[in-house]
């Protein structure tokens, strides 16, 4: 009776041992390959070494549709939470409703789900990331410094269309665009991919078209590079050109005045939010419905005070 207990015993601390070393699995799903999402992961790998959680990528390929196949396959997995971002803000919706269904925890990061700026969407744990409605305003707030009421001609161009970064930073530029009358936008350009030969393709066209542009607002740091060589190549000056994102190859086009301001923030910190929020949900500690990353303005005058990640 007595070596039954002792057995009984033993077994109940392997259990236990067992439960406590368990590594919890985690899905993470990007939706497309373009470098930020390579030093997001630097970030997400180091976070997830600290927090003992086992990662799966899996890579959309900005394919709304192979992203929800990749979902309904990691429910099929029994994953212990799903990180989505968004390859469109909403068709992923019923990525949402799955998970749910199955019992899964999801959470979103960089790109939201829905339409609210920060993330919130039914069924959606937390949302780690920045307004993409505010990156928008704070580029257009820029414009004001430059252009005040106008009259002006401004292209936008835009990141792969149907991503809610494509759509909320348009939204945000033109909350503020449209207070003004003398601003006219007259090119909005999305570039699939999020290239910068997309962009350099779509300049070089827009220019030899002979339109008048006083500034272009790009949606992400290389767009910005791919403007300004296309007006340099074409000996075009007095046209001002608005990045988000820092990255060092911007660093020469801002010290040239080519580029005329960006924005920074981390991309790596953000990768390391969203898995750090999948674990402290995963071990039953209170997390936000939204993780905040700031944003802040670089020009010429400020942007040795930050460190480009990408």
């Amino acid at each position: 009776m007595r070596k039954v207990m002792v057995m009984a015993i033993v077994s109940i601390v392997l259990l236990a041992g067992f439960s406590l070393a368990k590594t919890f699995d985690v899905a993470v799903l990007l939706p497309g390959s373009v470098e930020f999402f390579s030093v997001e992961r630097r970030g997400m790998d180091a976070a997830a070494a600290e927090f003992g959680l086992n990662l799966i990528y899996a890579d959309a390929e900005w394919d709304a549709g192979k992203q929800l196949s990749q979902v309904e396959n990691f429910i099929a997995r029994r994953v212990d939470l799903i990180l989505l971002c968004a390859a469109d803000n909403m068709a992923l919706r019923t990525a949402v409703i799955r998970a749910n269904e199955a019992n899964i925890p999801l959470i979103t990061f960089t790109n939201t789900v829905g339409t609210d700026p920060k993330g919130e969407y039914p069924g959606v744990i937390s949302h780690i990331g920045r307004s993409d409605i505010e990156a928008g305003q704070i580029q257009a707030r820029i414009a004001e410094e430059i252009l005040g009421a106008g009259p002006a001609n401004i292209v936008l161009i835009e990141g792969n269309p149907g991503t809610a970064p494509q759509r909320m930073r348009e939204e945000g530029f033109l909350s503020i665009a449209n207070k003004y009358p003398g601003w006219n936008i007259i090119e909005k350009r999305p570039i699939d991919g999020w290239t910068k030969e997309g962009t350099l393709a779509f300049m070089e066209a827009f220019l030899q078209s002979g339109r008048k542009v006083d500034l272009i607002a790009c949606q992400w740091w290389s767009a910005a590079i791919a403007a300004s060589m296309a007006l340099k190549e074409r000996g075009i000056t007095g046209v001002y050109v608005l990045g988000l994102e820092y990255a060092k190859e911007l660093i020469p086009y801002l010290e040239s005045g080519e580029v005329y301001a960006t924005t920074y923030y981390s991309v790596v910190d953000e990768g390391y939010m969203a898995v750090e929020t999948a674990y402290k949900y995963l071990t039953g500690q209170p997390v936000p419905k939204f993780v905040g990353n700031e944003q802040v303005v670089v020009t010429k005058e400020n942007m040795h005070e930050f460190e480009p990640e990408m």
